[in-house]
C-alpha cells in the first residue's frame, strides 16, 4: 500500500504544479480571460488520484486477505463470484498454473471494482468495508486528519459534487450559464484536504 500511496502524492504533486502555472500565466500574459480553468482541472485531477488510491488500496487489501496476510472483513466474506471464476481459481489451486490463482483473483478484484468510482464519502466507506472492519469508519479517518468528526466526509462530498460540476456540466451555473468562480485559495484547499485524506485512510488501512 505503500507503493500506492507514493502514487498518488505524486499525482497530487503534479496537480499542484497547475497552481504555479496558473500564477505565472496570470501575472505574464496579457489576454482577455482568466485562466482559472487551470484550477478547475487541478481539483479534477486531485480527486482522480484519489479516487485511484482507493481503488489500489482495496485492491490490494483484497488479495492481501485471499492470500491470508489480512484478516477477512464480513463484507468480503460476503462478496460474490461467478463459477466459471471459481472454476479457474480451483484449477490453479489442483494444478500449478500461470497465471497463479493469486494474480487471477487480483485481476478479478480490479476488473469489479473498475465499474465504482470512490468519490462521495458512502461509496469510499463502502470500498473500505472490504478490506477495513472499522464500524465508524469517517468518525476514525476525521480524527486521523485532527479534524472534527462528521465534517470530513461532508467536505469530500461536496468536492465531489464541484469536481462532478466541472467535468459534466463546465462548472456552469445551470440558469445563468456563467461559470461559477473557483479562487487559488479554494483549489488549494481542496488539493490539500484531498492530499491529507489519502494519507490518513492509508495510514488507518496499511
Amino acid at each position: 500500500m505503500r507503493d500506492a500511496l507514493a502514487v498518488f502524492e505524486t499525482s497530487v504533486g503534479e496537480a499542484k504544479h497547475l497552481t504555479s502555472l496558473y500564477e505565472y500565466l496570470s501575472a505574464q500574459v496579457r489576454v482577455p480571460y482568466p485562466f482559472e480553468d487551470l484550477l478547475r482541472a487541478q481539483v479534477v485531477y486531485a480527486v482522480g488520484a484519489f479516487d485511484k488510491l482507493m481503488h489500489d488500496i482495496i485492491r490490494i487489501g483484497m488479495l492481501e486477505i485471499f492470500t491470508g496476510v489480512r484478516q477477512p472483513t464480513p463484507k468480503y466474506l460476503a462478496e460474490t463470484i461467478s463459477l466459471e471464476f471459481h472454476g479457474s481459481l480451483v484449477a490453479a489451486t489442483v494444478a500449478p498454473a500461470i497465471p497463479p490463482k493469486e494474480l487471477l483473483f487480483e485481476r478479478q478484484v480490479a476488473t469489479k471494482l473498475g465499474y465504482i468510482s470512490f468519490q462521495q464519502p458512502d461509496n469510499v466507506a463502502s470500498g473500505l468495508a472490504l478490506i477495513w472492519p472499522e464500524q465508524h469508519k469517517w468518525a476514525a479517518i476525521a480524527a486521523a486528519m485532527g479534524l472534527p468528526a462528521g465534517t470530513v466526509a461532508t467536505k469530500l462530498k461536496l468536492i465531489a459534487t464541484r469536481r462532478n460540476a466541472i467535468v459534466h456540466e463546465s462548472d456552469m451555473d445551470p440558469l445563468s450559464n456563467t461559470k461559477s468562480e473557483l479562487t487559488k485559495a479554494e483549489s488549494a484547499d481542496i488539493t490539500d484536504f484531498i492530499l491529507l485524506c489519502g494519507r490518513s485512510i492509508v495510514g488507518l488501512v496499511a
